[in-house]
């Protein structure tokens, strides 16, 4: 953990796991310092006041706000394991919203996965923000039993990741002032069909690498090759 997630601004810690990384790995003693991220409303440096088996007290400094997340991420059902990858290392790269699908070749069963009941999801996306401990908002999610290329045609830059391109990110003029979503398939990939709504509704695609790749790899790469460029501007 790069920064502790706290909920709000009273400073009050008593997540046993939390608490247990406190003791253990951080080693924090009354009086020390440690970044935290206050969900939702920014970044700040807490002091703690308090320590015990069962809660931490910190009294936190003045809240900056965080990072503007940029991209938007839509991803093919994949086997759980990648999943629970993709959700927590995005959002360490920035992620503002997760929209996962069941594609044509996505199993069936991936949607009654156990991630996606009572928001058990969201404690990937509270790793992910804890270790960029930059970012402060958590990523919205949501998860469709059919293809969502319908929902996004008003979105400003849009991208499929696609292996049948000759298309690089070097050869698209892309505002990085504007929010990104990436359309990334399942691990037995997409079908025409899949590709052909993500193309009705303004998707273009993108070669990243003549290799196959993992999907949360494909993920990673899309993402770091468009940090590249945009350390441009």
């Amino acid at each position: 953990m790069n920064s502790l997630i706290l909920c709000d601004i009273e400073g009050f810690i008593s997540d046993t796991h939390v608490l247990s990384h406190i003791h253990t790995t951080l080693k924090l003693a009354v009086g020390d310092e440690v970044r935290c991220t206050v969900l939702n409303q920014g970044r700040s440096l807490g002091t703690v006041t308090e320590l015990s088996n069962n809660i931490c007290k910190l009294k936190l400094s003045s809240i900056t706000p965080g990072e503007e997340q940029w991209f938007d991420l839509i991803v093919g059902l994949s086997r759980p394991q990648t999943t629970k990858k993709i959700l927590e290392h995005a959002t360490t790269f920035g992620a503002r919203r997760f929209h996962f699908f069941k594609a044509a070749l996505s199993e069936k069963s991936y949607l009654d996965s156990k991630i996606f009941d009572n928001n058990a999801y969201e404690e990937f996306l509270l790793a992910g923000l804890s270790q960029a401990a930059i970012y402060t908002n958590l990523p919205e999610f949501k998860l469709d039993k059919y293809n969502p290329a319908d929902q996004y045609v008003e979105a400003p830059q849009k991208f499929l990741l696609d292996l049948k391109t000759d298309k690089s990110f070097l050869d698209i003029d892309i505002d990085f002032t504007k929010p990104i979503t990436l359309a990334v398939g399942p691990e037995r990939g997409f079908i025409m069909e899949d590709i052909d709504r993500f193309h009705h509704a303004g998707f273009t695609s993108i070669k990243l690498s003549s290799s196959i790749l993992r999907v949360e790899h494909a993920v990673y790469s899309a993402i770091s090759q468009l940090e590249l460029l945009r350390k441009r501007f």
